[in-house]
């Protein structure tokens, strides 16, 4: 296997756990999928700042909670953060759309 599918394997496994952990059990645990993982602290990857993570697609948000980053936009070193964040050190809190507004 070349380096660059090893790579391309590795940032899917990454996003697939970040997303299962916005949806799946977030559901599983709150009963509730629809609102974003909020982080207690925002991180910043370069010109990103990312403060959740959206539970009902599970896109990448900023702090307007209207703007999507996109995975493909972050280094795998950002996202080894991230998934770090979220899903190891479950550093979030969980916040429902009724309550965005």
């Amino acid at each position: 296997m070349c380096y660059s599918t090893t790579l391309d394997k590795m940032r899917n496994d990454i996003h697939r756990d970040i997303v299962q952990e916005a949806t799946v059990r977030n559901l599983i645990n709150n009963n509730d999928c629809d609102g974003i993982l909020k982080l207690k602290e925002p991180l910043f990857f370069g010109k990103y700042e990312i403060h959740g993570v959206c539970c009902e697609t599970g896109l990448l948000v900023s702090e307007d909670y209207d703007r999507v980053v996109s995975y493909k936009l972050l280094t795998i070193e950002e996202l080894v953060v991230l998934h770090n964040t979220i899903v190891e050190d479950k550093n979030y809190s969980f916040t429902p759309n009724t309550q965005l507004v």
